[in-house]
C-alpha cells in the first residue's frame, strides 16, 4: 500500500509545474517562446556579455546534465538500445560545442554526483520507472526483434562516465556536485554571473535565473543552429498575477522532496473539497488553487506562523518542513543568494595524483593520437572511392580542442569552494556513520560503518570530485559508505545471464578493501595480536619462575649479584606496564561495512557488505594516490589489476593486450572468471568489435543496419558496459594507473558494431571470415584471448544459439522474431548445431571459432595450431574442422563444404554410436 501510495504522489508536484507552464495555453503563449541560442549571443549588448573576463557579447550558460543525457547522447536514434553508441555520441558533442563555440555561446556543464539521502524516494521513483521501461524493452526484443521505440527511451549503462570522459577530453568545462545538485547549479551561476541555465526541472523556475532554457527542447539543426524554448519567469508571474518573492512558498505548498504531496493531502482537499481523482484535472486544480491562495494572504513574512494556519498546530512535523523547504528555494534566489553570499575563496589548482605527471600525459595523448592516425589509415575490406568526409571526422577526433586553455574566461572548478570543507568534521572521530535523516523509506537499516579517509586522501577526493576527474561513487564511497546501483537494462526474472550487479559484487568489495584500506588494517590487527599474545605469554613465564625461585636464590642482573625473586618482581612489572601501553594503542577492531542499495528488492532495503583484500600486499589509499617512486606506479597497476582478477603476465604485455585496450580485456577477464556466462562466439564478438577498423570510422558506422536485435545481445552489452564503470572506479580507487584518454570506450566498443559481429559470430564459419579474412585481426583477437584466458579453465555458456536469436528463454513458443522464423533457421542450421555444447572442441578454422560451450585448456583458443597449419599450408584446405562427435560437424576442403552431418542422438550413456 504504502509503495502504491508512493508512486501516486510522486506523479504530483513541483515537477507538475514545469509542465503546467509549458502546456497551459495561457501561460505557454506569454511565458514560452522558441529561441536559437546563436542568434541569441550575437544579439547581446557588450555590457551584459561581458562577464568574469571573457570576450564581448558571449552568451555563458551552466547546463544541468541530467535533465539533457538524451540530448547530450545525440538523441533518440534507434539503437540507442545496443549498448551505447560511443563515436556517434563523441562526432555530436564535438560538432555540437563547435557550433556554440563560433557563436560565442560558453556552456558550463554540471553532472550530478552528489548521493542527496533527502531525494531518495524521488530517485527510487525514477529507477521503478526506468524497470518499467526496461520490462518493455525487453518484451519487445523478444516478441519483434527490432529496436524499441524512442518512448521506452533509457539512458545507455554508462553514458554518464562517457559523457564526462568526452567532455574531459573536449576539454569543455564539466563539473560534479558535491551535496545538493540543484543549489550547486544555481550557487555556480550567480557566483560567476553566468547569464542562463539549461534544465528541464522547475526548481530552476523558482530560483529564478536570469534565463531559463528548455533541456529537453534542445538541439542542434542540419542549419548548425541550437534551438531550444526559453521559459521566461516574470511573464509567468505577470500571467498568475503572483509577485516573483512568493514563488518559493508556492513550490513549498504544491508539494516537493522535503514537504511531499501526500503531506499537503488535507491542505488540497481544503482548498479544492470537490476535488476529483483524475490526474490531470486534479494536478492543474490543485496548482491554480494554491497560486490562488498564496496571492491571496496579505504576507509571506512569518513562515512558522504560516504553517500553524495551514496544518493547525505549531507542533505539527510539517511546519518544519514548510520553513525548510521555504528556506531552500529562497537560498538559490538571487536575493537569498546575496544573503547567505559565500565567501570568495583564493583560486587554487586543483590536487594531481601521483600518477597524473606531464610525462604520463603527454605520453597517453600522443598514443590516442597515434592511434587515432592508425584508425584513420585503416579501410574497410572491400569499401573503395575518397571517404572524404571520414577522414574530416578522424581528424576532428584527432585534434579537438574545444575551448581554449588559456581563456582568462574559464572558470575553474575549483572556484566553487573549498574542497576541504568536510574535512575537518571526518577527522574528529575514528569512524564514520551515515548521517541521521537519510533514505526517509528505511530509517531502521543498519548504517554503513567505514573508517575516517585521511585528510589529505579526503582533500584530494573532494577536488577531483568536483572536477568530474573521477567516478562520482568514489566520494560518496569515501565519506559516507553508501553505493547506489541502478536499474539495468537486463531481465531480472527470465534471462540466462546471472544479475549484473551480483556478478561485480566481488570487484566491489575488492575497491572498498582499497579504498578502507583493509590490508593495512588486517596486518595492524594480526601484528597487535601477535604482540599481545607475545607479552602475555612473557608475563606467564615471569609468574611461573617467580614461584618457582626461592627466597635464598641469587642471579646475576646488571653485573651485579641480586636475590632473583626481586629481578623477577622488576622484569614482571615491566612487563605488565608494557602490556599495559599495548593494550591503550590497541587498532580500531572495526569492522567494515558498506551500505549497496540494489534495485533486484525495489531499494526496499540495503545489503551490508564487508571488504576483501587482494592476495598480496596492497599499500595504503594514500601511498597509492600519492607514491612517486617506479614500485608506487607498479603497485597502482597491479593494485587495478587484482581487482579485476587480471594480474598475469600476459595482461601487462603490451604485444598481447594494446594500452588502449586493456581495460577492456579486464573487464572480459573478469567476466570469465565468473563461469558460465559468455559463449565462446561472444568473447569473439566483443573482442573483433574492439580490432575492428569501422570502429572509429563514423561513416562505416551509419551504414550499418540491423537486421536482428536479441534481448541477450542487449544484455551482454549492459553486462559488460557496467563492468566497465567499475573498471573505471577501480581505476579512481587506486590512484589511475591507466591514464584517462585510454579508458575511453569509444577506442574499443560500440553497441551496434558490437550486434553486427554478435549477429555474423552465427553465421561466420570461423574467426578469419568473421575478421573479414583480415590475418592481422585475427592475430590481434587470438592474443587478446590468449592473455584473458591466460590461466584459466573456462567454463563457456552451453546455452545453445537459438535462445540468444530468439533472445527469450528456452521453452514453449517461438524462439525467433514472427516473419524471421523461417529465415533464421535456414541460415544458421549448421551453425546451430555446432554451437552446441561440444560443438567447439574440434577447432573449426582459425582459432575454433564455434566454440559454443564446454570447458577449454588454459590458454587453449584451439585457434593457435590451426593458425600455424594455415600459415604452412598456404590455406584451410584439407582440414577436418569439428569433428565434435555427437555434436555434428562438417568437412572442409579448399574452402568448400564437401561434406556434413548432424549430431548423434541415438548414442548410449558412454558416448559411443
Amino acid at each position: 500500500l504504502d509503495s502504491l501510495l508512493q508512486e501516486k504522489w510522486s506523479k504530483m508536484g513541483i515537477q507538475e509545474f514545469h509542465n503546467f507552464i509549458e502546456t497551459d495555453s495561457e501561460l505557454s503563449k506569454n511565458g514560452v517562446k522558441g529561441v536559437d541560442l546563436v542568434k541569441t549571443a550575437w544579439k547581446l549588448n557588450k555590457s551584459q556579455g561581458q562577464v568574469g573576463g571573457m570576450p564581448p557579447n558571449r552568451l555563458p550558460l551552466v547546463v544541468d546534465a541530467e535533465n539533457c543525457l538524451d540530448r547530450l547522447y545525440g538523441g533518440y536514434y534507434s539503437d540507442w538500445c545496443c549498448g551505447g553508441e560511443w563515436n556517434h555520441m563523441l562526432e555530436f558533442l564535438s560538432v555540437f560545442f563547435s557550433t556554440l563555440q563560433q557563436a560565442n555561446v560558453h556552456m558550463a556543464i554540471f553532472v550530478n554526483g552528489a548521493l542527496e539521502p533527502t531525494r531518495f524516494d524521488d530517485w527510487v521513483t525514477e529507477q521503478m520507472k526506468v524497470r518499467q521501461n526496461v520490462r518493455n524493452i525487453l518484451k519487445h526484443l523478444n516478441k519483434r526483434g527490432t529496436p524499441p521505440p524512442k518512448v521506452w527511451w533509457v539512458p545507455p549503462t554508462g553514458v554518464r562516465s562517457v559523457l564526462r570522459l568526452a567532455l574531459r577530453h573536449l576539454n569543455v568545462t564539466v563539473m560534479s556536485s558535491m551535496e545538493s545538485h540543484r543549489q550547486e547549479v544555481v550557487g555556480f551561476l550567480r557566483e560567476n554571473g553566468y547569464l542562463g541555465i539549461v534544465a528541464d526541472n522547475a526548481e530552476y523556475c523558482i530560483f529564478d535565473p536570469p534565463r531559463y532554457f528548455s533541456a529537453k527542447s534542445l538541439k542542434l539543426t542540419l542549419k548548425m543552429t541550437v534551438e531550444t524554448k526559453e521559459i521566461v519567469m516574470d511573464e509567468v508571474a505577470r500571467t498568475l498575477d503572483l509577485n516573483p518573492n512568493r514563488f518559493s512558498l508556492l513550490a513549498a505548498l504544491i508539494g516537493n522532496h522535503v514537504l511531499t504531496p501526500a503531506d499537503l493531502v488535507q491542505f488540497h482537499n481544503k482548498l479544492i473539497p470537490e476535488l476529483d481523482s483524475e490526474k490531470e484535472d486534479r494536478t492543474v486544480r490543485i496548482i491554480r488553487a494554491v497560486v490562488d491562495y498564496v496571492r491571496s494572504l496579505p504576507t509571506v513574512d512569518d513562515i512558522p506562523a504560516l504553517g500553524e494556519k495551514i496544518f493547525g498546530s505549531k507542533e505539527d512535523p510539517r511546519v518544519r518542513k514548510l520553513n525548510e523547504v521555504v528556506d531552500y528555494y529562497n537560498s538559490g534566489t538571487e536575493e537569498g543568494y546575496r544573503k547567505f553570499i559565500p565567501s570568495r575563496r583564493k583560486k587554487r589548482e586543483g590536487i594531481k595524483l601521483a600518477s597524473e605527471t606531464p610525462e604520463q600525459e603527454g605520453e597517453s595523448r600522443q598514443a590516442y593520437r597515434s592511434l587515432m592516425a592508425e584508425k584513420k589509415k585503416l579501410r574497410v575490406v572491400g569499401e573503395q572511392g575518397d571517404d572524404r568526409e571520414t577522414d574530416e571526422a578522424t581528424d576532428k577526433l584527432e585534434t579537438l580542442n574545444i575551448n581554449d586553455k588559456n581563456e582568462e574566461g574559464k572558470v575553474s572548478p575549483a572556484e566553487l569552494g573549498e574542497s576541504g570543507d568536510n574535512a575537518k568534521s571526518q577527522e574528529e572521530g575514528k569512524q564514520s556513520h551515515k548521517p541521521e535523516g537519510g533514505y526517509p523509506r528505511t530509517r531502521n537499516v543498519l548504517k554503513p560503518t567505514i573508517p575516517s579517509p585521511h585528510p589529505e586522501v579526503l582533500k584530494t577526493a573532494s577536488d577531483r570530485h568536483r572536477q568530474a576527474c573521477m567516478s562520482p561513487a568514489l566520494y560518496s564511497l569515501l565519506t559516507t559508505g553508501d553505493m547506489k546501483l541502478p536499474q539495468l537494462l537486463e531481465d531480472e526474472c527470465h534471462s540466462d545471464l546471472p544479475p549484473i550487479h551480483s556478478v561485480y559484487r566481488e570487484l566491489r568489495q575488492r575497491i572498498y578493501g582499497i579504498v578502507f584500506n583493509q590490508h593495512h588494517l588486517t596486518f595492524t590487527r594480526n601484528k597487535y595480536e601477535d604482540e599481545l599474545n607475545s607479552m602475555k605469554k612473557s608475563i606467564k613465564s615471569m609468574k611461573s619462575a617467580q614461584k618457582k625461585a626461592g627466597s635464598s636464590d641469587v642471579t646475576l642482573h646488571n653485573g651485579e649479584p641480586r636475590p632473583e625473586t626481586e629481578v623477577l618482581e622488576e622484569k614482571l612489572d615491566t612487563a605488565n606496564k608494557k602490556l599495559e601501553q599495548i593494550e591503550k594503542n590497541a587498532p580500531d577492531l572495526m569492522d567494515i561495512k558498506v551500505r549497496e542499495w540494489l534495485p533486484y528488492n525495489g531499494y526496499s532495503s540495503p545489503e551490508m557488505v564487508s571488504p576483501k583484500t587482494c592476495q598480496w600486499s596492497v599499500p595504503t589509499v594514500k601511498r597509492l594516490w600519492f607514491g612517486t617512486n617506479m614500485d608506487d606506479k607498479q603497485r597502482r597497476l597491479r593494485a587495478f589489476l587484482s581487482c579485476l582478477n587480471s594480474d598475469m603476465p600476459l595482461m601487462m604485455n603490451t604485444g598481447n593486450v594494446p594500452q588502449h585496450l586493456l581495460l577492456m580485456c579486464c573487464v572480459l577477464r573478469y567476466i570469465m572468471t565468473q563461469k558460465s556466462i559468455l559463449r565462446k562466439p561472444e568473447l569473439d564478438a566483443f573482442l573483433v568489435t574492439a580490432c575492428s577498423s569501422e570502429l572509429l570510422d563514423a561513416e562505416s558506422l551509419s551504414r550499418i543496419k540491423l537486421d536482428l536485435v536479441t534481448a541477450r545481445g542487449v544484455q551482454l552489452a549492459t553486462l559488460f558496459m557496467q563492468g566497465v564503470e567499475m573498471a573505471l572506479l577501480a581505476n579512481d580507487a587506486c590512484g589511475a594507473p591507466v591514464p584517462f584518454l585510454m579508458c575511453c570506450p569509444w577506442l574499443f566498443f560500440d553497441g551496434k558494431l558490437f550486434h553486427s559481429k554478435l549477429r555474423r559470430a552465427v553465421v561466420a564459419q570461423n574467426l578469419l571470415e568473421m575478421c573479414n579474412h583480415d590475418i592481422q585481426m585475427v592475430v590481434k583477437v587470438e592474443q587478446m584471448r590468449k592473455a584473458i584466458l591466460d590461466g584459466l579453465v573456462p567454463e563457456f555458456s552451453s546455452m545453445p544459439f537459438p535462445t540468444m536469436l530468439g533472445g527469450a528463454p528456452a521453452g514453449p513458443g517461438p524462439q525467433f522474431p514472427p516473419g524471421k522464423q523461417n529465415y533464421m533457421l535456414q541460415q544458421n542450421k549448421v551453425n546451430m548445431m555446432m554451437n552446441m555444447p561440444g560443438g567447439g572442441q574440434g577447432g573449426l578454422g582459425m582459432g575454433g571459432h564455434r566454440g559454443g560451450g564446454g570447458q577449454m585448456m588454459p590458454g587453449g583458443q584451439g585457434g593457435g595450431a590451426a593458425y600455424q597449419h594455415y600459415n604452412q599450408q598456404g590455406g584451410i584446405g584439407n582440414m577436418m574442422a569439428g569433428r565434435g562427435g555427437a555434436g555434428g560437424g562438417k568437412l572442409v576442403v579448399a574452402g568448400s563444404v564437401v561434406g556434413q552431418w548432424g549430431p548423434n542422438y541415438g548414442g548410449n550413456k558412454n558416448g559411443s554410436g
